[in-house]
């Protein structure tokens, strides 16, 4: 049986949880990569608070792997907008929340180094216009995710504005100042590609809709899939069901769109190169 894998998703204690993940195998999905992200506003000051929140992410995914037949694995880091939600829900000022940021870094990493976690994410900086100073707060904190993956030798998942050519040669970069290499970065939430971006080794993970997809085939660029899925009970299906992927690679295989080569590349190759990971021979 070919891998499937969604790179990119969520799960909440609130949702569906292992249910949503055995519909993704039902419908054909043996790999899942669950990223983590505060989804209720919650206290977090200590190293002991940022273990308990992402203990939630931890503990789920491997109560989902256990109920179903699917690998899941998790990445961790401190969401870009917790900048913010630390400060509104905390009151406490700006500068205070990035060094409790930059704590969620280290607890991560050590997460990593515990192999609780196969990396770094999501991170980055917010997807709307923010002042100048939390913009240069945001970036700081990238590059020190960027700076733990290197030495731990794993990926991190970049939340940014939409990706374009500028911001890909940006991140590469910033990568490239602290020794990690470009292939270890994954920029989620890509959509339809443009083909006159540069075609570097940062991968690219395409939000599965078709015609993103097929944007992403007819450039043959290298990419992976995601459903960002949000596992909502208060937007159900949202971003994508998550069973959007398995179920696009079937059609798509079927109507000639993807062969036996392609689908290696993207469920293969490009998670092995980014993520580490070994789909074929765990399938």
């Amino acid at each position: 049986m070919l891998p499937i894998l969604d790179d990119h998703a969520h799960l909440q204690t609130i949702g569906a949880g292992s249910e949503a993940v055995r519909q993704f195998e039902k419908a054909g999905g043996t790999h899942l990569i669950i990223s983590h992200a505060s989804f209720a506003p919650r206290p977090i000051f200590t190293k002991d608070d940022w273990r308990k929140d992402y203990g939630f992410t931890t503990d789920i995914c491997e109560e989902a792997g256990r109920a179903t037949g699917v690998n899941i694995y998790c990445v961790l880091g401190p969401y870009p907008g917790d900048l913010f939600d630390l400060q509104y829900n905390s009151d406490i000022k700006v500068e205070k929340a990035f060094e409790i940021m930059k704590i969620g870094v280290e607890v991560a990493a050590e997460l990593v180094k515990e192999q609780k976690a196969i990396g770094i994410g999501e991170v980055g900086r917010p997807h709307f216009p923010v002042d100048e100073q939390s913009m240069r707060m945001s970036n700081e904190i990238l590059l020190s995710c960027m700076e733990k993956a290197k030495d731990l030798d794993c990926p991190v998942v970049i939340h940014s504005e939409h990706v374009n050519g500028s911001n890909l040669e940006e991140f590469t970069a910033m990568a490239k100042s602290v020794g990690l290499k470009p292939e270890r970065i994954v920029k989620h939430y890509c959509g339809k590609l443009d083909d006159s971006w540069p075609r570097g080794e940062i991968a690219l993970s395409v939000l599965a809709t078709r015609e993103n997809v097929i944007s992403a085939i007819q450039q043959d660029l290298n990419f992976m899939m995601e459903t960002d899925y949000l596992d909502d009970p208060s937007r159900p299906g949202a971003v994508l069901a998550l069973t959007t992927v398995p179920k696009r690679m079937k059609q798509f295989s079927k109507d000639g769109l993807i062969d036996e080569r392609l689908w290696q590349k993207i469920h293969v190759e490009r998670p092995r190169r980014s993520y580490g990971i070994d789909t074929e021979n765990s399938a």
